[in-house]
């Protein structure tokens, strides 16, 4: 009488309860055990680490510091970053933690930097290369190092994607104002980024576009609120037409890459998208502008080519290969390609425009591998994740295919699963410009690297937390 009084809970101080509940309780209790942060206008949990880099995300891509004049030598953006990184490290130390957590990609940017500082003594201007590592490279690796700490919950990474999601609908808004009043045309009339930084060159306008409109698209084809969902198509709209305008050759080519990539993963391959894409076509590719289309030509056809872009493009390649057979262990230094000349050479004040000889000719083999790791990474953290929600779509089939115990939510799991088939999108159409752009030290593939790995790694994380709490939970129904 008293071992079934014990089986099921009667008569006992001490309930013996399920596995599952057991578990529940225990990850409860673990949670408790962290400071408990503060609400903040229901931006998810509060500590100035996350804040840091929420702020500085922020500064980043609207770029307010560009047009209000008492912004513009504030170093705003940099005050955010170091509260952040100081909030980061007194978190984790007063939590008993190492300084910050040490993933595959954080050991490759951080070597990265390391062949940068090497190649230093070895480059054609020294100064240069140094200042390049100063005022490039350390923000990108200080700021990703940050992203690795903060972003530690579902809703922290989708916040940062929604700051990029607004940010770009603005600015296309912008590009598309200033270029049918003819302000900020470049080239014989591409437009331009209304703002500085990493956006206001046409090709690296486009290449951002590329690369992250695939966020734009989750929120179009994820269930969600009806406002929420016809925003982002007004905006997907307004980042297509703003990358029709910058005319860039490179941004069209990653923009159709992320387009079949996304329809691919996302699975959306079906005729009646098929047939939708068929009628968009004939009612869009018509009224394209004819600049539009005579600059797309000449990707094929040289003869159309009026610039001559694509010739000295073609040439720069070939210059590139020859500078790196020169220098293959070293480089020439770290943004110095365009320094580097000897009569034999036909190009001075260029860049290289492609981002693996980029990185080849001016941090040479060893950095040339390093970066290649990093891409390597990234995609490889995308498919991770992506293929740990292969299950959704077998039920979404009817096949038989139960949740696993991997510690989220469903709310959760729909958002993980949805940034990762975005990722991966996102991935492809930043490679594929990069083959046409100098953009090692900018900031978008750092971003999307560390969200890339911060998805995958709050993924492991939970799943291990979770295995942990019910194994507990289970050597402790065994001893009751």
């Amino acid at each position: 009488m008293t071992r079934e009084r014990l089986a099921f809970g009667h008569g006992s101080h001490r309930p013996v309860l399920p596995a599952r509940a057991m578990a529940a309780r225990a990850m409860a209790a673990d949670a408790a055990r962290e400071p408990q942060p503060v609400k903040l206008l229901h931006i998810d949990t509060w500590d100035w680490a996350w804040g840091g880099l929420l702020i500085f995300t922020v500064l980043l891509f609207l770029r307010p510091q560009d047009h209000i004049p008492v912004l513009k030598n504030s170093h705003i953006a940099d005050l955010a970053a170091l509260v952040g990184l100081a909030a980061m490290a007194g978190i984790n130390m007063s939590r008993g933690r190492p300084l910050t957590r040490m993933t595959p990609e954080l050991v490759g940017v951080l070597l990265f930097g390391l062949i940068i500082v090497l190649t230093i003594p070895t480059s054609v201007w020294a100064g240069g290369a140094f200042a390049a590592f100063t005022n490039f490279y350390i923000p990108l690796a200080l700021i990703y190092l940050l992203m690795t700490n903060a972003l530690t919950s579902p809703k922290r990474i989708e916040r940062i994607v929604w700051v990029i999601v607004l940010a770009f609908g603005y600015m296309s808004v912008r590009v598309i104002f200033n270029y049918l009043r003819g302000i900020g045309l470049v080239e014989g009339g591409r437009a331009s980024g209304p703002v500085g930084g990493f956006f206001q060159n046409p090709n690296d306008l486009a290449l951002n576009i590329a690369a992250f409109l695939p966020f734009v698209f989750m929120y179009v084809k994820r269930p969600g609120p009806a406002a929420r969902r016809l925003l982002c198509v007004a905006i997907s709209l307004l980042m297509l037409t703003a990358l029709v305008f910058t005319k860039s050759r490179g941004g069209t080519l990653g923009l159709v890459a992320m387009l079949v990539t996304f329809v691919i993963v996302a699975r959306m391959l079906t005729p009646a998208l098929i047939l939708s894409t068929v009628v968009a076509g004939m009612l869009v590719l018509p009224v394209l502008p004819d600049h539009f289309w005579a600059r797309m030509s000449s990707i094929t056809d040289a003869r159309k080519d009026e610039t001559g872009s694509r010739a000295e493009r073609r040439m720069l390649l070939e210059q590139g290969v020859q500078v790196f057979l020169e220098k293959p262990l070293t480089g020439v230094g770290a943004a110095q390609f365009k320094h580097y000349w000897h009569p034999g050479l036909n190009e001075k004040w260029k860049e290289v425009h492609n981002v693996l000889l980029q990185v080849a000719t001016e941090m040479g083999i060893f950095g040339l591998i390093i970066f290649s790791y990093l891409i390597y990474r990234g995609f490889k953290a995308a498919f991770w994740t992506r293929r740990q929600f292969a299950w959704m779509h077998r039920r979404r089939r009817g096949a038989p295919a139960a949740a696993p115990e991997d510690g989220l939510n469903d709310q959760e799991r729909s958002f993980l699963e949805a940034h990762a088939t975005a990722m991966v999108a996102c991935m492809v159409g930043w490679f594929v410009c990069a083959m046409f752009a100098s953009v090692a030290l900018n900031w978008t593939f750092y971003y999307l690297l560390a969200l890339s790995a911060a998805s995958r790694d709050l993924v492991r994380a939970r799943a291990d937390a979770y295995a942990r709490a019910k194994a507990a939970a289970l050597r402790e129904t065994a001893a009751a």
